[in-house]
């Protein structure tokens, strides 16, 4: 069986006046696996797991996430979403 992990926080950094802000948000659970690929900030593919999806954790807001796909699919957000800071696919 293919092992949890939780991605840890997406850390991103912003110059403000001079100084550094940082803005964390944590990003949705996912399993370590190789079944899916191609992951970008707009889709990813399900290369062999039995159901996967694509999610994009966004600042000061819930995660959004593409729909639940079978082996050989492709999971896509279905708009372009603002202050994305961290993306991935989460496998079932």
């Amino acid at each position: 069986m293919i092992s949890k992990f939780v991605l840890g926080a997406a850390v991103i950094g912003t110059v403000v006046s001079g100084g550094i802000a940082l803005d964390i948000a944590k990003a949705p659970e996912a399993k370590a696996a190789a079944c899916y690929g191609s992951v970008s900030i707009w889709k990813g593919k399900n290369n062999t797991c039995s159901s996967a999806r694509h999610w994009d954790a966004i600042k000061n807001s819930n995660a959004k996430y593409g729909a639940w796909v079978g082996k050989g699919k492709w999971s896509q957000q279905n708009a372009c979403w603002a202050n994305v800071v961290s993306y991935g696919m989460t496998a079932r």
